[in-house]
């Protein structure tokens, strides 16, 4: 489209567009973008890649024809870009891939109109040409002052509807699917189900929390347990050499979705650990944002994690060798690479969000067949994946609905009924941090000492109205709840001005209000937690039966719900309920480890040859013996002919090498 629309030119021979801006909002597909576009040839001349925020301004100031960007760099250049009057008048077609994300924020508020005078929105013809040679002759004659918007998406949401109409052209997955463009990743799905319970280590307060926040961080906790990660990838590595090695004449990977990076790491070490110890010839990679381990504050940083030296992770897994990818949100969607041909989701996934994970695996491939795909779901999503896929299948399963400005009147007057800041007070703050920002020239650490004193007093007066932690939460969340819908609101309507300086007052206070470096309560009391008893159940080979459920409707009213709540306890006690474990599926690696680490004759022989690596290498094999016997004694015999567990690389070589490290660990510590 960027190649068309930059060849158009009207009756008097003056192109159409001065501009052609391709917009993303993240750097992966940025670079896939750029990519793409590298294929086109007669375009080598004309596509400017804006790399920095002061290239963007350069391409815009030189009216360089495509120009490539992310929506972030607008956020930059807005002072230098104001003082540009001829960019007003400026003809630009704003391209914008995976408009289900671009449309929202702040930014895509400030990108909409800077390119119109005095902030008007461009007027958009209603009835929609039938062909090309329309199409053509609608463009010649169209009064194109500002900007026109093209927005590219697989998966609309209401908001994408109601900022952008109904789609004005379809091309569905169904139809992409049958003319070959792509292969459908939503036919078939291998499901396991991953059940454990869970115990207090110590004694802790009776306090409730939010059920669904509760539920989740039990979740997120158990799906990062040691046992059940060294189980699954033991299952990863047995699926990937059946089924996955030899696709694409021997070149096809594997992604595998982690729950959270310090879980993806246990993936990341467990299934090098195996594959070394199997001595197969691939190697994995863990692609994540770097972050700082919640125990240690180790920084664990992606770069030293892979070894890449100067290469992209990106780059080093399109090389024949690296066949195994762990992804924790990067990389899960938008990413590009034909070679993969299998997933396995270790995190569940819904909605969109499970569209655009799984089509991950879609991209066509000379050599890459449709019985090539593989799917393995070890959360029990299944359901909510095929649901999702059917929903999205012929196009938008949205209506066109209008944005309703009511909801945000609604939000800032249940944000006015708490009393607890009135308007007086708001419009006294805006004033003030006006003030204070033109005192210090929008530098950060002036402002904030500018505010320090108004900031005090607003805390100090939220602190004392509300006495209980869940009430102040409540009115905190109101307020992001307010940002959230104020830049989406404020593309369409002209809004009052209290509405303006309560944006101004949201932002702000959602940072003051909140304690700073506090740990919260219940990730305090998490830490007395730890998974008892763990099973992996097969549940089949699922296929997708095609029925389509029906998509959630946004109400358009603001609604304030109480949120159940439940207690630590409570919730345990529940999860032993919902997951019936028994003895013949239990995952006992955890305690044989915790037991062979604990006999005094292993435990001497390991610590006095804790420097000698060809005799700890050479007695992995009497600890693995050990390991077997603790089987043997709780007649686990279908363990013990489980090819997972005894196979080289298995779980029970694996236990033994586990055992050794605990101990010599132990020792040093």
């Amino acid at each position: 489209m960027a190649d068309q629309l930059d060849s158009l030119y009207d009756d008097k021979n003056q192109k159409v567009f001065d501009n052609i801006v391709i917009l993303t909002d993240r750097k992966s597909l940025d670079k896939n973008i750029q990519d793409d576009l590298n294929n086109f040839a007669h375009l080598k001349n004309k596509i400017n890649i804006a790399k920095k925020a002061k290239d963007l301004a350069k391409h815009l100031e030189n009216n360089r024809d495509i120009i490539v960007s992310t929506i972030q760099k607008f956020g930059y250049i807005q002072d230098k870009l104001t003082s540009n009057e001829n960019l007003k008048n400026r003809k630009i077609a704003f391209l914008i891939d995976e408009a289900h994300r671009s449309q929202e924020g702040k930014m895509a508020l400030k990108m909409r109109t800077f390119f119109t005078e005095d902030g008007q929105e461009y007027e958009q013809e209603e009835d929609e040409p039938s062909n090309d040679e329309d199409i053509a002759d609608k463009l010649k004659n169209l009064d194109i002052s500002h900007q026109v918007l093209v927005a590219f998406t697989a998966t609309t949401t209401p908001k994408t509807v109601a900022y952008f109409g109904k789609p004005f052209d379809i091309y569905s997955e169904e139809e992409a699917i049958e003319e070959g463009y792509i292969l459908d990743v939503a036919q078939n799905i291998i499901s396991y189900q991953t059940l454990y319970h869970l115990r207090l280590t110590q004694a802790i307060p009776d306090n409730a929390f939010p059920a669904g926040v509760l539920a989740q961080a039990l979740n997120v906790l158990a799906f990062n347990d040691e046992a059940l990660i060294q189980y699954k990838s033991e299952v990863i590595v047995k699926l990937f050499i059946e089924q996955v090695a030899n696709t694409l004449k021997g070149k096809g990977k594997a992604m595998v979705v982690a729950s959270s990076r310090p879980a993806g790491l246990k993936f990341y070490n467990t299934l090098k650990l195996i594959l070394e110890k199997k001595e197969l010839p691939y190697k994995v990679l863990f692609a994540f944002s770097d972050y700082s381990d919640p125990n240690t504050n180790e920084s664990i940083e992606e770069i030293k994690v892979n070894q890449l030296g100067k290469s992209l992770i990106e780059d080093l897994f399109d090389t024949d060798e690296y066949r195994l990818l762990v992804v924790a949100n990067k990389f899960q969607t938008g990413f590009d690479q034909p070679l993969l041909t299998a997933m396995f989701l270790d995190k569940a996934i819904k909605g969109i969000n499970a569209i655009q994970t799984v089509s991950r695996l879609n991209r066509k491939h000379v050599d890459k067949e449709q019985d090539d795909i593989l799917v393995v779901d070890f959360t029990n999503s299944t359901k909510n994946i095929f649901k999702a896929f059917n929903q999205h299948r012929k196009g938008s399963p949205y209506k066109e609905k209008e944005p309703d400005k009511s909801v945000l009147d609604e939000v800032y007057q249940a944000a006015i009924d708490t009393e607890v800041f009135s308007p007086t007070d708001i419009s006294h703050y805006v004033e003030a941090y006006s003030e204070a920002e033109d005192a210090a020239k929008l530098r950060e650490s002036e402002l904030d000492a500018l505010l320090s004193n108004i900031n005090q007093e607003y805390k100090a007066k939220f602190s004392s109205f509300f006495t209980e932690a869940d009430d102040r939460k409540a009115y905190i969340a109101l307020l992001n709840r307010y940002i959230k819908l104020y830049y989406f609101i404020a593309q369409f309507f002209e809004l009052e001005q209290s509405l303006h300086e309560f944006i101004v007052f949201a932002e702000v206070m959602t940072c003051v209000l909140v304690k700073k470096g506090k740990v919260s309560e219940l990730k305090l009391l998490l830490k007395h937690i730890e998974v008892s008893k763990g099973a992996v159940t097969y549940q089949g080979n699922v296929s997708n039966t095609g029925k389509t459920g029906k998509a959630a409707e946004r109400t358009g009213q603001y609604q304030a719900k109480e949120i159940p709540k439940t207690t630590i306890q409570k919730a345990i006690e529940d999860i032993e309920q919902k997951y019936k474990i028994s003895k013949e599926e239990a995952i006992f690696i955890r305690e044989v480890c915790a037991e062979v680490s604990a006999l005094e004759e292993i435990k001497a022989k390991v610590t006095d040859n804790k420097h000698n690596i060809l005799f700890l290498n050479s007695y992995e094999l009497t600890v693995q013996k050990q390991v077997t016997n603790s089987y043997l004694e709780r007649e686990l015999w279908a363990q013990l002919d489980d090819p997972i567990y005894k196979d080289q690389g298995g779980i029970f070589s694996i236990m033994s090498k586990t055992v050794i490290d605990t101990i010599i660990f132990a020792k040093a510590a």
